[in-house]
């Protein structure tokens, strides 16, 4: 199975100075996740590649975040409404992240390769 990125590019390349998230111990779970989400939605078209572009690379780092938060983070995950008078505030749930995370997915995959054709055999976007 190819993973699109090893935690020495997500150090040095796609955190760019940020404290990193994920653990070096951790990572290579989350990155095979987020490849095999990458490999789904591109239909496997960089599976064979020497070496994958670094959109590619940095989509698997942010899918690995992702899928590495989703996992770890506690059932509240933050204020997702508010109401000033009369104070009324709704927190996010675990199930309302569950329910977010193909849409997340699908988002952080469409701005890493949308927009240098490397989706669905060379463009667009998801839907």
């Amino acid at each position: 199975m190819t993973v699109y990125a090893d935690y020495s590019y997500y150090e040095r390349e796609y955190l760019n100075g940020r404290a990193a998230v994920i653990t070096p111990e951790t990572f290579p779970f989350y990155a095979r996740k987020a490849s095999v989400s990458i490999n789904a939605y591109t239909y496997g078209a960089f599976r064979e590649a020497d070496e994958p572009p670094e959109p590619i690379k940095n989509c698997c780092c942010d899918l690995a975040e992702l899928f590495y938060k989703s996992e770890t983070s506690p059932t509240a995950q933050g204020v997702i409404s508010e109401k000033v008078g009369d104070i009324s505030v709704t927190y996010e749930n675990a199930e309302s992240t569950r329910q977010a995370l193909p849409r997340d997915v699908k988002s952080i995959i469409n701005s890493w390769l949308a927009a240098d054709g490397l989706l669905t055999g060379g463009g667009g976007q998801l839907c």
